[in-house]
């Protein structure tokens, strides 16, 4: 019988990032970022369930993916005060794990 894996192998897994991608607001805004270069908050609200979805909300949500470097902001603040942002190198990984194909860097 093999023995248990020992959790001084190798790095621990990242919980948060398990819980984080369990949300479907979460997932919901990184698979828009994976069909476009940047996107707001404001932005992605009319594409997120229904438009139901309250803008303080989704900006948690988008707040909390930014904490855990799967999203990063892409520009700067808009008049409307909204900031787009777009996956990292680690959500785009996120995005792979999901099953969701990340945009080619030719927009695509």
């Amino acid at each position: 019988m093999p023995n248990p894996p020992n959790p001084d192998d190798g790095p621990a897994p990242d919980h948060r990032l398990v819980r984080a991608l369990d949300h479907p607001l979460r997932v919901g805004f990184l698979r828009l970022l994976a069909e476009r270069q940047a996107l707001s908050p404001r932005e992605a609200l009319s594409f997120l369930d229904g438009g139901e979805v309250a803008l303080s909300s989704l900006a948690y949500h988008v707040w909390l993916l930014a904490q855990l470097d799967l999203v990063e902001p892409a520009g700067e603040f808009d008049p409307a005060g909204a900031v787009p942002f777009r996956t990292t190198s680690k959500g785009n990984v996120a995005l792979a794990v999901l099953g969701i194909p990340p945009r080619d860097e030719n927009g695509g």
